[in-house]
């Protein structure tokens, strides 16, 4: 008995929950909606587009230099009239350059329906975690930075990339060691992660394969304290130079304990990852004489590239040159993702604006033809879109200057001249 008389106090229960409930009609009129593949923008709101990058630990100031050069292409574009009369806004990830990290970030721009494409990631672990989450959820992306072959070469749609690939810097490395600092022994350490390993290694395959031999090749910990130990083995027979493949804090590190342990006629040599100028400061004194590898900018357009850097002050409220040296591939790959939305995006009757992420996907990759900062821009088949030449800089009094530049055609010459030799046969035992 006592069932029966529940029961239709359940159901009165029920009813007035679902009264009060909010209704949903499965149609949001303040943000933008997702139906399968097209994203629906409605009248008034904006466009978002991602950027991720390191904001707080290991790569701070380029990752900067890099959000503030998308800024600029952004507030460039909103004040052109934007993408069809929509405007378009920059949501920021940091994501610190460590793969968990760059996860969650990826998710949390994943679960979005607002944002149509990312700039980034800025570090290539970052980056190769991050674009896995991305390919699922069918978001174009565009690093401005990461030079890891896994980039590019995984058999990703959205993957895109306005910088060159390691095999290109590396050659360039060992290309300046054998012809221009003479060497003919060079030690790597790398950090581990996929930039600074994947680079390191190139350096001793294109290093050997020039005729030099390797004398050592390991990964430290970036996090350490004292690499002393793995210094004073080289002590017995010190290399021409120390390559190492990472970023500022360990390479400052790195070459501060070298003159410490007695590699005084040791070159360090290293990568963008320490063209900063964190860098400089961390190191002192030692930085001197330091050598590294970094994208060097070929602008289509001297005037424009000018322009820039004016602008891009204005929008740091800093020194253009503080945070290089990035910040034009920034705004490449910030405009690469306007230029394929404004390419595929439609108004319908409503005033809204559809993007369809799958057809977005495809206008980006492929781009031909973008006359960016960085040069003329053509995506390949995997996405490899980069322009840029490769600059070789060394630290004196204090300032960065460039010591050479290896432009693409000199660099294919180059891989293209002699077949490769094998570690095996040249790493000192």
């Amino acid at each position: 008995m006592r069932t029966k008389q529940w029961l239709p106090f359940a159901a009165l229960l029920l009813i007035v929950a679902l009264l009060a409930a909010p209704t949903y009609s499965g149609v949001q009129t303040s943000s933008a909606q997702a139906s399968g593949s097209t994203v629906v923008i409605p009248k008034g709101k904006t466009i978002k587009i991602g950027w991720a990058g390191d904001l707080t630990k290991q790569l701070v100031v380029p990752s900067k230099g890099i959000l503030f050069g998308a800024q600029v292409a952004v507030n460039r574009r909103n004040a052109a009239g934007g993408i069809k009369g929509f405007n378009v806004e920059i949501v920021q990830g940091d994501d610190q350059c460590v793969g968990e990290q760059a996860t969650t970030v990826a998710q949390k721009f994943a679960s979005d329906p607002e944002i149509l494409g990312v700039v980034g990631h800025v570090c290539s672990g970052a980056t190769i975690p991050a674009s896995d989450v991305y390919e699922k959820a069918r978001i174009v992306m565009v690093s401005p930075s990461a030079t890891a072959y896994a980039v590019t070469n995984r058999g990703l749609t959205v993957v895109n990339r306005v910088v060159f690939t390691d095999d290109k810097q590396g050659l360039a490395d060992a290309l300046y060691m054998i012809n221009e600092l003479k060497a003919k022994t060079v030690a790597t350490l790398d950090d581990s992660a996929s930039y600074g390993k994947g680079l390191a290694e190139t350096v001793q395959r294109e290093f050997a394969r020039l005729g030099g031999q390797v004398v050592l090749a390991e990964s430290i910990d970036p996090e350490a304290k004292d690499y002393r130990p793995v210094l004073t083995k080289l002590l017995a027979n010190p290399p021409d130079v120390l390559f190492f493949g990472g970023y500022e804090k360990p390479a400052a590190l790195l070459t501060q304990q070298m003159k410490e342990v007695g590699l005084t006629n040791t070159k360090f040599f290293s990568d963008d990852g320490a063209y900063t100028s964190t860098y400089i400061q961390l190191a002192g004194k030692d930085a001197e004489g330091v050598l590294v590898s970094s994208v060097s900018v070929k602008a289509s357009d001297e005037q424009a590239l000018k322009a820039f850097q004016e602008e891009f002050a204005k929008v740091a409220n800093d020194k253009y040159e503080v945070y290089d040296p990035y910040q034009p591939n920034g705004y490449d790959a910030a405009s690469v993702i306007m230029n394929g939305i404004e390419s595929v995006a439609k108004v319908d009757d409503k005033g809204d604006l559809t993007v369809d992420r799958e057809a977005l996907i495809k206008a980006v990759r492929a781009t031909k033809g973008f006359k960016g900062l960085t040069g003329t821009l053509n995506c390949d088949s995997k996405g490899d879109c980069g322009a840029g030449e490769v600059g070789i800089s060394e630290i004196k009094n204090g300032q960065w200057e460039l010591r050479k530049k290896y432009t693409a055609d000199e660099l294919q010459a180059a891989a293209e001249a002699a077949p490769a030799a094998t570690m095996a046969a040249t790493m000192s035992k």
